[in-house]
């Protein structure tokens, strides 16, 4: 996203449209939205870029159908805009992804007596939501409506279900899992990285941002994404390198998007992959120049490792490397090839 260049634009107007390009950058996607859409009512409706701008805004906190609806306004103020129709094309290949998720009908149930009175215990004055089970331990730091916290803790029994069922593992002890709105405009009391959505360090603390309730199949795919990491952990012992460990969580908590593999294609013609020593560096290392190629590299190579060789495979691999033995002579072990035989796996 772009500063925000208009000329002859109230200069109010223009105020805004430059603090809505800052608080983007700052991931204040909530803020940013306020400050396009106040920009808007005192002039440069004209202008398709801010619509598209503004598009991308919505599409950061989950809310594609209004996106949708600013790309419309963006492509009738210019219908051959590369980058209206650039973002349109990702935001509706992104809902169809994470609509397959879940569905949401069948999460319409109301949640049981029982949970409601343990949710009111539970619930501090400072909006802090707790909810005890024999698997988890879940706080909402921020103000979420019981209906949507039983959604939560249904989508928990169900990644603790289904993760368990294809690493073969399942937590020890019950996970704690935090959840927090940063709203746009507040820090995370976690201090989580502005590229993070979620993050484990013996416990699973994810933070999204949105006006409103959280998208559940975002959430989803955030709590799944951690929860493997979480089993990663215990299965490898702590020895497992960063491209398998990301490139799992990946692969596992949703789709790749058709960006995604667009730009992965990129790379390999442009011979831009990276080498295999980078992508066994933690991610949060990386400049994000880099790291989003990371991610992308690392979920196709497990990809391909899981459709030649199944789940069982990697929970041998993943064996083997509690052991302590070395990713090369694991990889040989495991799957009868060396690394450098691993498709996309880059150079060394």
């Amino acid at each position: 996203m772009k500063a925000v260049q208009i000329t002859h634009t109230n200069p109010l107007a223009l105020s805004h449209f430059q603090q809505a390009t800052l608080s983007y950058k700052q991931a204040c996607y909530v803020e940013s939205i306020q400050h396009y859409l106040a920009g808007l009512k005192l002039g440069a409706a004209q202008h398709h870029y801010i619509y598209a701008d503004l598009a991308k805004a919505y599409e950061m906190i989950g809310d594609w159908d209004t996106a949708l609806a600013c790309l419309d306004i963006a492509l009738r103020l210019c219908p051959e805009s590369p980058t209206a129709l650039r973002r349109k094309a990702r935001i509706l290949d992104e809902k169809a992804c994470y609509d397959t998720l879940i569905c949401l009908d069948g999460f319409k149930k109301p949640p049981p007596r029982k949970f409601l009175k343990q949710l009111q215990e539970n619930t501090t004055k400072f909006s802090k939501q707790v909810v005890n089970s024999e698997f988890f331990s879940l706080t909402c730091h921020s103000e979420i409506n019981s209906q949507t916290v039983w959604n939560i803790c249904r989508l928990i029994y169900r990644t603790y279900s289904e993760l368990g069922e294809t690493l073969g593992c399942y937590p020890v002890s019950p996970v704690s899992i935090s959840i927090e709105n940063t709203n746009g405009t507040a820090k995370s009391q976690y201090s989580l990285p502005k590229w993070a959505s979620g993050c484990y360090d013996g416990s699973i603390r994810l933070a999204y941002c949105t006006a409103g309730e959280p998208v559940l199949s975002i959430l989803y795919a955030l709590l799944r994404h951690e929860w493997v990491h979480l089993l990663v952990h215990h299965l490898a012992n702590g020895h497992c390198p960063a491209w398998l460990d990301e490139g799992l969580a990946q692969s596992l908590a949703r789709p790749m998007f058709q960006s995604e593999g667009f730009e992965l294609q990129k790379a390999v013609q442009t011979e831009r992959l990276l080498p295999f020593t980078l992508l066994s560096t933690p991610f949060s290392q990386l400049s994000p120049k880099f790291r989003k190629l990371a991610y992308i590299q690392s979920t196709a190579i497990v990809q391909f490792l899981i459709q030649q060789f199944g789940f069982s495979k990697i929970r041998t691999l993943l064996s083997q490397l509690s052991k302590g033995t070395p990713i090369e002579t694991a990889i040989e072990q495991a799957f009868k090839r060396s690394l450098a035989e691993i498709p996309l796996a880059g150079t060394f």
